[in-house]
């Protein structure tokens, strides 16, 4: 059948398709006597609600918090200018101390008193702000996440903290910050029912003419719909659990504490203080140990080696107490086309996200990790340019913390079916990948260091810049080495790393932009670079040979006109 003798059949317009979808909405909202909405309701009304007087206690937190992110910055002037250890309990920082107090407690109460919030004909709508006041007016069917956090100081009460955002979003986008967990359960449930429906609407006001065969074969009834989606708030299915000695291990491989370290720089020099004069009272002077020949040079490097580990063995336990507090009593669970993990020591937090919007699986092995084969799994969603967000809570990143190789396989053929990060044949960069590092960035500080050391006859310049040379050259082969990317004509894969290797891998029809970039010297030798554009951010393979770029730029674009499948 030629183009000019199909079914002359035209598509509805931008008004049939609104009355269309209206008639849709309202079969699915209870005209359909097949329908049964969930019966739990979450409307509050007209009248706008007030929230619980705990959430004085939350709004004055996250005051002093906030105070508290700025004077970090102002420590390091404070540091320089004052003696801080001794001016400590002086008048003038108590009153200070007191002022901040009472300011951030006088600030929650205003807060407490300035929000207030309803959910209204599936609306959820919000009036919060102190000197900038803000109105928020969510679609319950726009929500693509839900977040549930239980602070240590809600749980004994019953209450809980709701975060809603929506597609397209790197930052939150409502926040419900006091409501009993009950009713923070519900909204939950009542936003994945109108989401739901919502997106099968969009197929129900159409005429089965404009479905495909298969769309209209496999598309369900509204009430086999309904069943689906009350069943699957009640089917919930775990798919992994962290176990103390998982945490653990966590913690001492994804060492997070250097942050805390470079926090509290301005303090090294009266730590030092103290240390020197607790060793002195103790009999032992670190500036004879040093200024003179009073122990063996093989005693004294015993002594700093017995210091350098126990200040290690500090840090992990820090870090591995940081882990413990994030990731305790982890889970992972599935229902229905949603994920959701669940952790926390004191503060229980609960982040959902749709099997669908996930734009990339990443899988994470540091040096560590390798050696105790394990494995960071990351599932990331949609984010903000600009905007970077803590991994751990943000609602766009799921991350499932050292699995094993084995749980790392499954989970990601769970995630996307087939997916094989370590089995595929991976394409290498180039090997000027190396060359134009070293010359670009590196090849002239090198011979200048060298220079001047030989011409100051200094040996220890001369040796310093040698090594420092070639560490970078061999961190660039390792570079060069890591780095392939690969396409089965289902996922698209990237390896990647220095010493540890990460492994990413997304679906083509959800790439938003390919780019192809050759610089003169590229295009002379054949070469290109490409980089996806994601919701979840940009990839970028450098060094490839042009034609085989071309092609699998060719190919992920094709999958995407082609396919023309939604992931929203």
């Amino acid at each position: 059948m030629t183009v000019s003798e199909r079914p002359s059949h035209q598509a509805p317009t931008l008004n049939q398709s609104k009355e269309l979808k209206e008639d849709a909405a309202l079969k699915s909202h209870g005209q359909d006597a097949n329908m049964e909405e969930p019966k739990l309701k979450v409307e509050t009304g007209d009248e706008w609600q007030r929230l619980s007087l705990i959430s004085i206690l939350y709004f004055t937190i996250r005051n002093f918090t906030n105070s508290a992110q700025v004077l970090i910055y102002t420590l390091p002037a404070l540091a320089i200018s004052f003696n801080i250890w001794d001016n400590l309990l002086s008048p003038e920082v108590l009153i200070g101390a007191g002022i901040l107090f009472l300011s951030t407690s006088v600030s929650g109460i205003i807060s407490f008193l300035m929000y207030k919030f309803r959910v209204h004909n599936q609306h959820v709508e919000i009036h919060h702000g102190v000197f900038q006041r803000r109105y928020t007016n969510l679609p319950l069917w726009r929500i693509q996440n839900v977040k549930i956090e239980r602070p240590f100081y809600y749980r004994p009460f019953g209450y809980a903290l709701v975060v809603l955002d929506t597609a397209g979003s790197g930052k939150e986008e409502a926040k419900i910050v006091a409501v009993p967990e009950d009713y923070a359960e519900a909204l939950k449930k009542q936003v994945l029912y109108e989401k739901a429906l919502h997106d099968e609407g969009d197929l129900d006001c159409l005429p089965n003419e404009y479905l495909s065969d298969e769309q209209s074969s496999s598309f369900p009834t509204p009430r086999t719909r309904t069943k689906a989606i009350d069943s699957s708030h009640s089917n919930e299915e775990v798919l992994n659990r962290r176990s103390v000695k998982d945490i653990i291990i966590h913690g001492i491989t994804n060492n997070r504490v250097w942050i805390i370290l470079g926090a509290a720089a301005p303090f090294y020099d009266d730590v030092f203080g103290l240390v020197s004069e607790w060793l002195a009272d103790k009999g032992l002077q670190l500036n004879q140990l040093v200024g003179e020949q009073t122990v063996a040079w093989w005693q004294f490097g015993l002594y700093a080696f017995v210091i350098l580990m126990m200040l290690m063995a500090l840090v992990a336990l820090l870090s591995v107490g940081g882990a413990l507090f994030t990731f305790y009593g982890y889970t992972l669970s599935r229902t229905g086309d949603r994920y959701i993990r669940r952790s926390g020591l004191l503060n229980k937090l609960e982040v959902s996200m749709r099997a669908s919007r996930i734009q990339m699986i990443t899988a994470k092995q540091d040096w560590l990790d390798k050696i105790l084969k394990r494995v960071n799994l990351y599932f990331e969603q949609n984010s903000t340019a600009g905007q970077q967000m803590q991994e751990l809570m943000s609602p766009n990143k799921l991350i499932v913390p050292s699995v094993t190789e084995d749980e790392a396989f499954a989970l990601s053929q769970e995630v996307m079916p087939e997916c094989d990060l370590r089995g595929q044949d991976y394409h290498p960069i180039s090997k000027r990948f190396i060359t134009f590092w070293l010359f670009a960035g590196w090849t002239l500080p090198f011979i200048t260091f060298f220079t001047i050391g030989a011409l100051s006859s200094h040996l220890d310049i001369m040796l310093g810049s040698l090594v420092v040379f070639s560490a970078v050259s061999l961190l660039l082969t390792l570079r060069w080495w890591r780095w392939g990317i690969a396409y089965d004509s289902k996922y698209v894969y990237i390896r990647r790393g220095r010493i540890g290797i990460d492994y990413q891998c997304f679906e083509p029809y959800k790439a938003q932009q390919v780019i192809v970039k050759q610089s003169v010297f590229m295009k002379r030798r054949k070469q290109a670079t490409v980089k996806f554009v994601l919701a979840s951010g940009a990839v970028t393979v450098p060094f490839l040979p042009e034609d085989y770029a071309n092609k699998l730029a060719d190919s992920v674009l094709f999958e995407v006109e082609s396919t023309r499948r939604s992931w929203m």
